[in-house]
């Protein structure tokens, strides 16, 4: 029985040990989460597995992908036409209350109270097609860039506390390596081209209609494009902001009400990309479709993600906001309530976190640096 324990326990060093190499390679966020799924095997047996990037903004997914018995690049196959709703209605919603509560790992039998039944993921997918038990982990750094779900077939052990702690153990630096790959260093950018906004329509069922030259040459920032690229699927922010779009014109949950149809990914080049969704008024022999326009993202939404990225709190965010204003210290102080003393102890708080000396590059880094490569200098 101690040589199990033993063997167990090294199994669970060594995947740790490995994964910690992987996040600190220089890997892109896909990539980077395939291989950890692939060395969590090791040690944590399961056997499908599906994980996604995500804007840590909105907690949409950028990139999602599968691998094990459920067979890679096969969302599609995998969810159907129910990834949309199982993520607004259950995922979304899960992903929120692990990072307020600074849960990096639970199974899915935790969260559903004990009973997988109560689960719509069980229900609907997981039952259905031979999956038994999960485990979601979350990868937060500031913001949410990453998640991955392991699974068990039926009849199969639910997920262990070892196990549990294991995920938890690597997450922070699995976060870490998606967070770097995401805002890779600044020296490899490239300079922005014009700002034209591309525009993609779609049918109901998301498949494309119609793209103008400027979409497919920002699409092509963020993932390949296959010849024909329209005639399948959507690339999987389009298909994330028509759904958005959805749940926040049907809502269907209360935090539905407040869904804004919009994601951001970063792109090759180096700069922020949004998408946002909208749905035209049907006409005579003509239904409704969804209109998404991407474009690269405004300096508030690059501050916002840099918010995030560098781990400000909401009062720290607060004074960035107000001090890209011209607001002084004594103004800020007056607005926010708070002690000039108070103010400048944010502001050095601030400074050491972005790694700059003084407002003014403050300021730079967080609003203009992502759009325009090489502002702040030396």
């Amino acid at each position: 029985m101690a040589g199990v324990v033993e063997n167990k326990t090294f199994a669970y060093e060594r995947a740790f040990s490995e994964i910690k190499r992987l996040a600190s390679a220089g890997l892109d966020g896909p990539e980077l989460l395939r291989r950890t799924a692939e060395r969590l095997n090791t040690a944590v047996p399961f056997g499908s597995y599906c994980v996604a990037t995500l804007d840590p903004a909105s907690n949409l997914i950028t990139h999602l992908f599968n691998g094990g018995s459920a067979g890679e690049d096969g969302h599609a196959e995998v969810y159907g036409g129910d990834l949309h709703r199982m993520y607004f209605e259950e995922d979304l919603v899960r992903i929120a209350r692990m990072l307020r509560e600074r849960r990096a790992a639970q199974p899915l039998s935790e969260a559903a109270g004990g009973k997988l039944d109560h689960s719509m993921r069980y229900r609907e997918y997981l039952g259905p097609v031979g999956f038994g038990h999960e485990l979601a982990g979350i990868f937060a750094d500031g913001g949410a860039w990453g998640a991955g779900y392991l699974t068990r077939e039926k009849g199969e052990p639910d997920f262990g506390g070892e196990e549990t702690s294991l995920l938890a153990r690597v997450a922070p630096h699995v976060a870490a390596g998606l967070k770097s790959a995401a805002l890779r260093s600044r020296a490899n950018e490239v300079r922005p081209g014009p700002g034209v906004p591309g525009v993609i329509v779609l049918d109901r069922q998301n498949q494309v209609l119609s793209f103008t030259p400027a979409a497919e040459r920002l699409l092509s920032e963020v993932e390949d494009l296959g010849p024909s690229w329209e005639r399948y699927a959507a690339p999987i922010p389009i298909t994330m902001a028509a759904g958005a779009l959805k749940r926040a014109l049907d809502p269907v949950t209360d935090a539905d009400q407040n869904l804004v149809p919009r994601v951001r990914v970063r792109g090759r080049s180096g700069r922020w990309l949004t998408l946002h969704a909208s749905l035209t008024e049907p006409a005579p022999g003509r239904q409704s479709e969804t209109v998404v326009v991407i474009s690269p993202s405004e300096p508030e939404e690059v501050a916002r993600l840099n918010v995030v990225s560098y781990g400000l709190t909401d009062r720290e965010a607060e004074i960035v906001r107000l001090a890209a204003r011209g607001s002084s210290t004594k103004q800020i102080s007056g607005t926010l309530y708070i002690s000039e003393h108070t103010v400048n102890n944010h502001l050095r708080s601030i400074f050491e976190k972005v790694d700059v000396n003084s407002r003014r590059q403050m300021v730079q880094r967080l609003y203009l640096e992502d759009l325009m490569p090489g502002v702040l200098g030396d």
